[in-house]
């Protein structure tokens, strides 16, 4: 039963994704995609974008992870990546113009400025480094390199609540409402499904959690549960960055799920961090599988402290 109750919790969010790479946007929000680098999830924290079927990479992060040192001109405004064997890029944002290792090259897109940085076509990647490189769709996904053989699902950041109404096919819609900068859709697969609850931040998907019906557990149920869960997790994850169990401060005795403590385990993909929590509250226990868009994480939380 652990295996499976993991299981039903990672097929909603990997149908959730391949669903949603094929719905065309309905919003200002461009699609987003989950970058790999030579097999493994780019560790960059801003995402890689889709924009009139163009995909766009974070510049400076994604060359920084292929050894390539940052510099901007103060005067022209322009951006030069360069390794320590002189290959190199320079880019101007609203320029398609760009030279690449000594030539002048004309980009797929203009270069361009977008969450604080510079994007530019992954394409411009494979003239600079001669990687391969693709994109996929089905799965949103974009490869530097080797197509990954294996992918790690992470929800689509920055889809609307239309978007993800769209693509929810015959889920039970629970609830939904918002308040502030906060707007929340929770769904049901069917009666005794784990429930699946959508946070969006400025109308763009930012958590993502996942909670199995834990009614009647006792204890050694739900301690044998987390850990069916976290050996899943292991297993599309590889081993967590941080694992907690809550204990007194003097005496590091373990406290009990029943007088409020707690266990976790956390992961990074990218620019989505993966929790894993049980936690014992005034009612019961609290079980769920969250996913959250790093690059919001903070907003978010101040977001939702604002309207508790």
């Amino acid at each position: 039963m652990k295996k499976i109750v993991y299981f039903t919790l990672i097929g909603c969010l990997t149908i959730f994704a391949g669903l949603f790479s094929y719905a065309p946007p309905t919003s200002a929000a461009a699609p987003t995609y989950t970058l790999y680098i030579d097999g493994k999830v780019s560790s960059a924290k801003l995402p890689t974008v889709v924009e009139k079927g163009t995909t766009l990479i974070p510049m400076k992060a994604v060359l920084t992870e292929l050894n390539y040192t940052t510099t901007v001109d103060s005067k022209s405004k322009s951006i030069t990546a360069k390794n320590s064997a002189g290959s190199y890029i320079t880019v101007k944002a609203g320029s398609k113009k760009a030279k690449i290792n000594g030539s002048e090259v004309l980009l797929s897109a203009p270069a361009k400025a977008m969450n604080g940085t510079t994007y530019i076509p992954l394409s411009a990647v494979k003239t600079l480094t001669g990687k391969a490189i693709g994109a996929d769709a089905s799965i949103g996904i974009a490869w530097i390199g080797e197509k990954p053989a294996e992918t790690a699902p992470v929800p689509v950041w920055g889809v609307s609540p239309d978007q993800m109404k769209s693509v929810s096919g015959n889920k039970l819609l629970l609830d939904e409402g918002g308040a502030g900068d906060i707007y929340l859709l929770l769904y049901q697969e069917s009666f005794g499904e784990p429930e699946e609850l959508y946070i969006f931040y400025k109308n763009k998907l930012a958590k993502v959690a996942f909670a199995p019906d834990i009614l009647g557990y006792d204890e050694s149920a739900l301690m044998g549960t987390y850990q069916g869960m976290f050996d899943g997790l292991v297993e599309v994850y590889g081993q967590p960055e941080s694992d907690i169990i809550a204990a007194y401060k003097d005496t590091l005795e373990e406290i009990p799920l029943a007088d409020g403590g707690y266990l976790t385990s956390k992961w990074n993909v990218g620019g989505t961090q993966i929790i894993l929590l049980l936690k014992g509250t005034d009612t019961g226990y609290a079980l769920s599988m969250q996913y959250v868009d790093t690059s919001v994480e903070a907003q978010v939380e101040a977001a939702m402290d604002a309207i508790e």
